[in-house]
């Protein structure tokens, strides 16, 4: 086998790990409502270690989709692997519970936010940005469907703003927002992959 069909094969592997294991956090932490609460605090929960593993297949996953696609992009890609530095730092840097106030925030949970803010923001320019790189070997497929991502963090932003400023709240519902964002972007990259699998 290839290497690009090896590391989409990777991707798709990671990324459904990605979403079992937190599926699963869901089911043993069910005290972090998924209204308001943010994936990350299931880090420092009482399974906190599943959490950091879900962090390294969060990153394994579009790294290794930066790796299937270079054939076809090449530097087009290289975002990819840069956002999947911010869910691998996540792995090993706590959050702050989302009702810590700003100006409250530790040293380490800020570490974790601007990780963070790598990940969440980062990726739809990069999945953009790589959609448009391949599109004379894969067509436009990727580029569009970057739509997706960035609708989610359109959301995400908007929900986050009032939860920045004073800390999560009941009412601030950036929960969801939080966990579409999670499953637009490993959708995205599953597209990738399978788009890769299909002209190798």
């Amino acid at each position: 086998m290839s290497v690009a069909v090896i590391a989409a094969v990777t991707a798709l592997v990671a990324g459904g790990i990605t979403v079992g294991l937190i599926a699963v956090l869901h089911v043993l932490e069910p005290e972090y409502d998924p209204s308001w609460r943010m994936i990350s605090e299931y880090s420092v929960g009482r399974y906190g270690w599943v959490m950091r593993l879900a962090f390294v297949t969060m990153a394994i996953s579009p790294a290794a989709t930066c790796v299937a696609l270079w054939p076809f992009g090449g530097a087009w890609t290289i975002g990819l692997a840069a956002v999947a530095l911010g869910a691998l730092g996540a792995a090993f840097i706590d959050a702050d519970p989302i009702m810590t106030p700003r100006a409250q925030a530790t040293p380490v949970g800020r570490a974790h936010t601007v990780l963070g803010i790598i990940l969440l923001a980062g990726f739809p320019p990069a999945a953009l940005f790589a959609g448009v790189g391949v599109v004379t070997e894969l067509g436009w497929m990727l580029a569009i469907a970057s739509v997706v991502p960035l609708a989610g963090l359109v959301w995400f932003l908007s929900a986050a703003a009032p939860a920045h400023r004073q800390g999560g709240s009941p009412e601030i519902r950036i929960g969801w927002p939080d966990r579409f964002c999670l499953l637009a972007y490993l959708a995205w990259v599953v597209l990738a992959a399978i788009g890769v699998l299909s002209v190798v």
